[in-house]
């Protein structure tokens, strides 16, 4: 699930918002949660720092988008900042908070889901679960971040980081709906590989830290596609 704030102080900009973002969501079957304010002051007071993304309007009476987007920077450094304006002009001033980019009014769905699905794309790359792994010494909690690829051998699952290995009983099918959402894909029948890790691809193999795989015939030309995305940062 993805958290999306909006704050405007128009109510059919609030609405026109939320009616982008649920045909956004239905397009590309992702779980978003939008919660709208009437006013930067109203949004301040209710943040808690578990948003994804911010979509502020800048000119907005008391406190003003710029203002509020500042606030939000120096509580948190990682969420998205998008500005919404009526002005292009003013949105230029979004390099003093590290703003993703700017819509202008009226927003047209088109110009929304292009830059959204930008947004999201980064966010999904941003994302890490937990994977909790039974070992000899007890549960293993390992982060997704880590882990570089999977291997399949019988009926054991070998999840490979750059420290360990660690067997369990499982299926790769299990492991791909845990990661539903993240950066990894198929590489063949038996790798399940971190796209994150890949540092290089030669002919039919590719690098994930110091070993190389072999990408299957059959699976090759969706893997590189699916590898490509990722490193330009377009949806698949």
């Amino acid at each position: 699930m993805i958290k999306i704030v909006v704050a405007d102080d128009e109510r059919q900009e609030r609405e026109s918002m939320c009616a982008h973002l649920r045909r956004l969501a239905g397009e590309v079957r992702e779980e978003l949660c939008v919660q709208t304010y009437a006013s930067g002051s109203a949004l301040l007071a209710d943040y808690d720092g578990s948003a994804d993304l911010v979509c502020l309007d800048i000119d907005m009476p008391g406190q003003d988008g710029l203002s509020v987007a500042r606030e939000v920077r120096r509580r948190d450094r990682q969420v998205l900042i998008l500005f919404i304006t009526n002005l292009a002009q003013m949105a230029i001033r979004g390099y003093e908070v590290q703003a993703l980019d700017f819509l202008v009014k009226p927003v047209s769905y088109y110009s929304f889901a292009l830059k959204m699905k930008n947004a999201l794309q980064m966010l999904r790359a941003r994302k890490v679960r937990s994977i909790v792994l039974t070992t000899a010494e007890g549960k293993r909690i390992l982060s997704t971040d880590e882990l570089l690829y999977a291997e399949v051998r019988g009926h054991y699952l070998y999840y490979h980081t750059a420290e360990e290995t660690i067997r369990q009983k499982a299926t790769l099918r299990e492991l791909e709906e845990k990661v539903e959402g993240l950066s990894f894909k198929r590489c063949n029948q038996c790798y399940l590989v971190n796209l994150k890790h890949v540092s290089a691809v030669q002919k039919d193999d590719i690098r994930i830290g110091q070993e190389w795989i072999r990408i299957s015939r059959p699976r090759k030309k969706a893997f590189l596609q699916s590898l490509a995305s990722y490193m330009g940062g377009v949806d698949p």
